[in-house]
């Protein structure tokens, strides 16, 4: 994770939010990681997956809240190895939908999902695409 703070660029969360924030989300029962290995037991790729209940699916859907490959490690078809047991982990928990959250720069990200089937288009909103909105509070 720390990785992928790293390759983002950003000087935060620090280290130790990492790790206290991991350390949290590890004994949250809504909350799956999936790790890649090496050969030699590093670790070179993750998923993380959030799952709540949705009124608007009418049961389980799955959030994508992270998926990471360390560069060397790209190219592979571990994102997509990812991917697929994130997909898997949300069906065996009954989820109807899996959604995700990606930047429209990010190409290979979008390549990777679209690939998978993920589209920003909703039939149900006539066709609109999805957005997400944040802010901070």
């Amino acid at each position: 994770m720390v990785a992928f703070r790293d390759h983002l660029q950003q000087r935060s969360p620090s280290n130790s939010e990492v790790a206290s924030s991991l350390k949290r989300l590890l004994t949250d029962p809504g909350t799956n990681f999936i790790v890649a290995l090496s050969g030699e037991g590093a670790s070179i790729g993750y998923a993380q997956v959030r799952y709540r209940h949705s009124l608007w699916v009418v049961g389980s859907e799955a959030q994508l809240d992270d998926l990471f490959v360390v560069p060397l490690s790209r190219q592979s078809g571990l994102g997509s190895r990812l991917l697929e047991a994130a997909v898997a982990q949300a069906q065996k928990r009954g989820c109807r939908v899996i959604g995700l959250n990606t930047n429209e720069r990010n190409a290979e990200a979008l390549r990777l999902y679209t690939r998978a089937g993920f589209t920003a288009v909703r039939e149900r909103w006539q066709e609109g695409r999805q957005l997400w909105l944040e802010r901070a509070i």
